[in-house]
């Protein structure tokens, strides 16, 4: 094929734009430096061994194994495409999930499914995790370890079991890593095993929460673009947080088993105790967890969805005990025996279906018909919020709680006053629309109501205007617009709320290119 390439264009909508997609840090944060334009396309007969025989004698070691990396993704994503066509679209997307889960893959997966998910406030699943490298490299080291104790035993005078365990497990991390991208979760799980097994090896008396911290420092300063990746924030943040989630419920629990013991209460009674402190523990830290996240998720994204709250109760749970453990399980077996895999795939492609027609009908009751939280949210506003719940954040007795309320409270209105400030000053946003000829502007400006001009009763209110343009010319050919009306007020309702506009008036141009 004939391509034009080009460098990627500049940020330069991010500058007016606060609420829109930034694709110039989205694919500068991956590592990509140029975009290419298709111009023709030929076939020619030439062989693979043509090809890679050449670019594998000049590349290196690691790319040679990167290659084949990228080459066994690409054939489990087309041994997954097999009878695609013949397949109902449900089917299609439970598989598209499936191996999503598994490589990382998400070029199967149609708008919808992304929407569905994004409404359930559970996108962060179909990310490849920490829980995947963890469950690989759990099950790798417990079947390395028994192989040892059965066949090999000797290697313990040598060398500890926890060490075995070690290594393992950071092979099967690194690599499995590698598999699925070296996205930031997985490369950060993959750090974090190889820094706290070097912390026990030498006996430092370092914690945990100061490995993931220095490692956060040295992922950052290895590769200053990450910090544009909203998965290198929202991993970090949310392990800092499990690690200080402060969790009493537990306490109570050990406490109602030894009462039950002694007192020789019933089973049953026993047992709805233990499922009601369970439900209560898991909904506390799913409660903390959207709540303290809530505020990088709005800087993040603009938006959050209020579904999270209750569809992650169910659905971390199912992901991470059910879905991920069978989806990696069929993946070892894959290596040994494809039909048994099929056969596992099977069945995890019938619970994610299962689990796309459940959240299809919980976010179709109109019990929550508005189920996006839209905030504007900028640095100053986290800030904030971050100072607000420090003394929460902190070591109890580190800072008295109701002695920082005070001081907090008054940063807070001081903050907010600044904000406030800013309301006054006429703004103009250029909203993306995904077409080159379609452009939105939305106009905000103040407007000063003085029904009592001798009194001091005024009011500053905002309005705000929208301006939609096409800009197509009629004379000239243009490529087919795939923009459909239902896509535009969509992304546009998106953006709009993200920017706490509920009213607006609306002038339609339509503008002619004369020559």
């Amino acid at each position: 094929m004939s391509l034009a390439l080009a460098p990627l264009a500049t940020s330069e909508q991010a500058l007016s734009n606060p609420s829109g997609f930034d694709s110039y840090r989205w694919l500068r944060g991956r590592h990509i430096d140029g975009v290419a334009n298709i111009l023709t396309v030929g076939t020619s007969n030439v062989t693979n061994t043509e090809v890679s025989k050449p670019a594998f004698a000049s590349s290196s070691y690691l790319q040679r194994f990167q290659t084949y990396i990228n080459q066994g993704r690409w054939q489990l994503r087309q041994h997954f495409y097999q009878d695609w066509s013949t397949q109902t679209t449900a089917a299609q997307q439970a598989k598209a999930v499936t191996l999503s889960l598994l490589t990382g893959d998400r070029s199967l997966i149609n708008r919808e499914t992304k929407d569905l998910y994004q409404l359930a406030g559970i996108s962060h699943l179909l990310a490849i995790s920490g829980t995947h490298v963890l469950f690989l490299a759990i099950m790798l080291a417990g079947a390395a370890v028994l192989l040892f104790d059965r066949l090999w035993p000797r290697i313990y005078r040598y060398v500890p079991r926890w060490q075995v365990r070690w290594w393992v497990m950071i092979a099967a991390a690194f690599i499995y890593a590698l598999f699925t991208g070296f996205d930031v979760p997985a490369a950060r799980t993959a750090w974090m095993l190889f820094a706290i097994g070097l912390v026990r090896l030498t006996l430092l008396p370092v914690s945990t929460m100061r490995v993931l911290f220095a490692l956060a420092v040295l992922m950052a300063w290895l590769d200053p673009y990450v910090l544009w990746q909203a998965g290198y924030w929202l991993s970090f943040i949310a392990v800092a947080l499990l690690l200080k989630y402060d969790d009493t419920s537990y306490t109570q629990s050990a406490v109602v088993s030894e009462t039950a013991s002694a007192h020789n209460a019933s089973v049953v009674n026993t047992a709805f105790k233990h499922i009601w402190i369970i439900g209560k523990r898991v909904f506390k830290l799913q409660f903390w967890l959207f709540i303290t996240l809530l505020p990088i998720t709005l800087l993040l994204f603009g938006k959050a969805s209020l579904w999270g709250l209750i569809i992650n109760l169910f659905a971390i749970g199912l992901f991470g005990w059910v879905i991920v453990p069978l989806n990696l399980l069929a993946g070892l077996c894959y290596l040994l025996s494809p039909a048994i895999a099929d056969s596992i795939w099977r069945l995890v492609s019938a619970i994610v279906a299962k689990l796309h027609e459940l959240i299809t009908w919980l976010t179709s009751l109109p019990a929550l018909s508005e189920a996006w939280l839209y905030t504007p949210m900028n640095v100053a506003i986290l800030l904030m919020v971050l100072l607000s719940m420090l003394p929460w954040l902190l070591p109890r007795g580190f800072i008295s709680r109701w002695l920082a309320l005070p001081p907090l409270t008054l940063l807070m209105m001081t903050v907010y006053a600044n904000q406030q400030s800013l309301t006054t000053i006429p703004t103009l946003y250029i909203l993306p629309t995904g077409d080159p000829y379609i452009s939105a502007a939305l106009l905000q400006y103040p407007v000063v109501n003085n029904e009592q001009p001798s009194t001091t009763n005024t009011h500053k209110t905002n309005i705000s205007w929208l301006f939609l343009s096409d800009h197509r010319p009629n004379a000239a050919r243009t490529m087919p617009s795939n923009l459909m009306a239902n896509k535009l007020s969509m992304t546009l309702a998106q953006q709009l709320g993200s920017l706490s506009v509920d009213t607006l008036g609306v002038w339609l141009c339509r503008v002619v290119v004369l020559d």
